[in-house]
């Protein structure tokens, strides 16, 4: 575990790793698709969320009340999309999502010919 004076413990040394990123490519919409890619690798590890809670401490009544609150959001997600899917909405919504992608792409390629 490594242990810091300010903090307490934090873990062990394989869950602390450190990130890192290439950037390849020299146009300005190379680094902006990076940069999305970073901050949804980022969203979906997870890291500013626990950078922030280890900012400051949490009781364990006020963490108990966090995840049930957390826990209860992600049941009624489950069933609104449960609820979607049953009516035949969710793959509506789903082809709606495909078709708008694929226009986007064809806009895009239509961009780089001309």
């Amino acid at each position: 575990m490594i242990k810091n004076k300010k903090y307490g413990l934090w873990g062990t040394p394989a869950q602390i790793s450190p990130l890192q990123i290439k950037v390849r490519g020299e146009s300005r919409e190379d680094l902006e698709s990076a940069s999305r890619a970073f901050k949804s690798l980022v969203q979906k590890e997870k890291i500013i969320s626990l950078y922030k809670e280890k900012q400051s401490y949490e009781k364990p009544s006020e963490k108990k009340r966090r995840r049930r609150k957390e826990s209860q959001e992600r049941r009624l997600a489950f069933e609104a999309k449960q609820r979607l899917i049953a009516s035949g909405e969710w793959e509506r919504r789903m082809q709606k999502k495909q078709d708008d992608k694929r226009k986007r792409q064809q806009g895009n390629n239509n961009r780089f010919e001309g």
